[in-house]
């Protein structure tokens, strides 16, 4: 997934709490944030894992891995407590 500071991750879909704090949490855990997926993306974080958007199939094509908001949650919750 990811493991240091300036991975960049990526959102996509409806998410609640709304996009933008996740997106604040990525950056105060010093990661980069990515409006499209390309090969330096490390993670795709999908509000449904099961997405056929543009941006998941960018992600299954590069070999990127998709993950619930949930799982993300405690990949940066692990992410943050190495770095901190």
């Amino acid at each position: 997934m990811f493991e240091l500071p300036g991975d960049t991750v990526v959102f996509t879909g409806a998410m609640e709490p709304p996009r933008w704090e996740w997106e604040e949490q990525a950056r105060a855990a010093a990661l980069q944030v990515g409006n499209t997926v390309t090969k330096k993306t490390r993670l795709l974080v999908a509000a449904d894992p099961d997405t056929m958007s543009g941006k998941a199939k960018n992600a299954h094509q590069y070999a990127i891995p998709l993950v619930h908001p949930t799982a993300y949650q405690k990949l940066l919750a692990g992410l943050t407590a190495a770095v901190f």
